[in-house]
């Protein structure tokens, strides 16, 4: 019974399509414009439909060509940081190389004002334990280094030799508490004693002068060459306090280095000073 059910309603809507066609047809055949109109009604019909349709192409068409331009832009980006990784560090390195030349080009003028004969030399080590003290540069007895040769740079006196290896030698530092120099207040002339200090560290001190040596804040301290190892005039730091001792009635000052001891990387070794003290032309004087 449904089979034959389905059938029938089958066959009635293919009647009912045929009838209205049938219909349209003789109603609209005599006039174009009921054609028209019908036209009309079916593309206002459908125009939901083919709006859903092209809405549904276009969004399509828009993301593929955005997943191809965000291809497009991770391929560029990726070839771009290969480029940055090849570069980085170049601003640094050329920032060091300019700093370095800066460096080498104050100790040159330096080289070329002093009268005496210095090689270059780089700061290769420290000793942890001992920061202050000492220091090793890559110059050595292959390189006609000796005990006791002074040591400066285009700021001011460094200290002295005191050990030598074939390829690199150990530096006393003026700063270090176990250095002793002559030293002149370079304003009044006086003479004294300069000293490492461990406390405050990084410091000298100027001391045994006369109890009425006019010695002031700001006073430059330069080497003498009473120690006889240290030319003449080399500077030293400037005087930054000064005490009295009403034991020994005698003065000192604290000295702070012109050197940046933390910061040093390059040094001159004067190779050829005599001191007037140990020459024989010099009569001892």
């Amino acid at each position: 019974m449904s089979n034959r059910h389905k059938a029938r309603k089958k066959i009635l809507s293919a009647i009912v399509v045929v009838l209205l066609l049938s219909i349209i047809m003789s109603w609209s055949t005599n006039n174009p414009q009921r054609i028209l109109f019908l036209e009309h009604l079916a593309a206002e019909a459908l125009r939901p439909f083919q709006q859903a349709a092209s809405a549904v192409t276009n969004f399509l068409a828009d993301s593929w060509q955005f997943f191809g331009d965000v291809r497009n832009v991770y391929n560029d980006n990726q070839e771009l940081r290969a480029e940055l990784d090849k570069y980085s560090g170049t601003d640094l390195r050329i920032l060091e190389i300019q700093q370095e030349n800066l460096r080498l080009r104050n100790l040159l003028k330096f080289q070329e004002a002093v009268d005496h004969q210095v090689l270059p030399a780089q700061v290769i080590g420290r000793n942890p334990s001992n920061w202050f003290h000492t220091l090793t540069i890559d110059k050595g007895v292959k390189h006609g280094i000796k005990v006791d040769m002074p040591v400066v740079t285009n700021q001011g006196l460094v200290g002295k030799v005191v050990e030598v290896e074939p390829s690199h030698s150990k530096v006393q530092l003026l700063i270090s508490s176990s250095s002793g120099i002559s030293a002149i207040v370079q304003r009044t002339r006086d003479n004294g004693v300069l000293i490492g200090l461990s406390n405050p560290i990084g410091y000298t001190r100027i001391t045994r002068l006369n109890q009425y040596a006019d010695i002031q804040d700001g006073d430059v301290i330069i080497s003498s060459p009473l120690t006889g190892i240290y030319p003449k005039g080399i500077a030293i730091g400037r005087v930054v306090e000064v005490y009295d001792d009403p034991v020994s009635l005698e003065r000192s000052a604290l000295v702070r280095p012109e050197v940046d001891f933390e910061r040093l990387e390059e040094v001159l070794i004067i190779i050829n000073y005599n001191s007037p003290v140990d020459d024989p032309s010099s009569g001892g004087n």
